[in-house]
């Protein structure tokens, strides 16, 4: 490709300094000159690195760096709000037992006055709540301790109540129902046999084909003990029926254990499993001996159980 295609080198200008003042394009004059060459020492290159831009106003991703160190300013003050926070839990009561009513429920620490009941047989107070179970609490502590008279709160709705029939006095809970009345809404608590299938019942204004009873779905009536929330039973202490079985036989030796001993060593130890071959005498008699004793125990508890008390003899 040849200069003409550009023109005639004749037609270039140069402009002078004076001209350039006017102009503006001056790109030779003393402003841009450049005359350290030197190359700056590590010592001056981090000091221009932590200086930084110094100019006020500057956004970075769209946050104002104005004021210097603002951000780190900010930041830092946020720290150290977040380090004053002081959160504080509301669940402790529910695991310590010193802090816990006497009414509260032995397996979970449920204490509301409308949802606990009194076994009248070992004093101890369940909720009728269901937790990790298939029942409720109470119906629970009955079936297992064979136990079966129970007594309202005093600050229940109800009041300090036994239940008990209002014809004949039995106390059996697991018989135990109640009838409305036709005109009044009141209600009656009456046994299955005899007293619900009495004939007297149809002159006395009462509803007898209307018997139901006070255990519906291994629970009591909401109406006679309230259930707890799913929020206070999610708050209240997780409880399994493998260790209510333990609570359960803990009672029988000691009636003022707690959950707390359950977390004692060698509560939850097993005895070893039977062998269909063994290496020696020792290791038979190693095995078969606890189970002999567990069982030796468990007979003379049953024995103790089925004892009478105060009973005279008239000769």
């Amino acid at each position: 490709m040849s200069v003409d295609a550009y023109g005639p080198s004749e037609t270039l200008t140069f402009l002078d300094t004076e001209e350039a003042d006017l102009i503006g394009a001056d790109t030779q004059g003393s402003d841009c000159d450049f005359t350290d060459f030197t190359i700056p020492s590590q010592t001056q290159a981090s000091q221009l690195d932590y200086n930084g831009p110094q100019a006020s106003g500057i956004q970075v991703n769209g946050i104002s760096t104005k004021g210097g160190n603002s951000i780190s300013g900010k930041l830092a003050t946020a720290t150290t709000a977040l380090g004053e926070l002081q959160f504080e839990e509301d669940d402790e009561e529910f695991f310590n037992s010193k802090e816990l009513p006497d009414y509260a429920c032995k397996y979970c620490g449920i204490h509301e006055p409308n949802c606990v009941v009194m076994c009248n047989l070992c004093k101890k107070w369940f909720c009728n709540g269901r937790g990790n179970t298939s029942g409720s609490h109470i119906i629970n502590h009955l079936v297992r301790a064979k136990h079966k008279e129970v007594t309202l709160h005093k600050d229940g709705p109800l009041g300090e109540t036994i239940l008990e029939c209002y014809s004949c006095g039995v106390r059996n809970v697991f018989v135990l129902g109640f009838i409305p009345a036709k005109a009044d809404s009141v209600v009656v608590l009456l046994c299955r046999q005899p007293c619900a299938a009495q004939n007297s019942l149809k002159d006395m204004n009462w509803e007898q084909d209307q018997w139901k009873p006070l255990i519906s779905d291994r629970c009591f009536l909401t109406w006679l003990v309230k259930i707890p929330s799913e929020q206070e039973q999610l708050r209240a202490r997780q409880i399994s029926a493998q260790q209510i079985n333990k609570l359960e036989e803990l009672w029988k030796e000691n009636v003022d254990a707690t959950f707390q001993d359950l977390e004692k060593p060698g509560v939850d130890e097993e005895p070893q499993q039977v062998l269909l071959r063994y290496e020696d005498g020792y290791q038979y008699q190693n095995i078969f001996g606890p189970l002999v004793k567990l069982e030796a125990d468990y007979d003379k508890r049953l024995k103790e159980s089925q004892t009478q008390e105060n009973i005279e003899m008239v000769t």
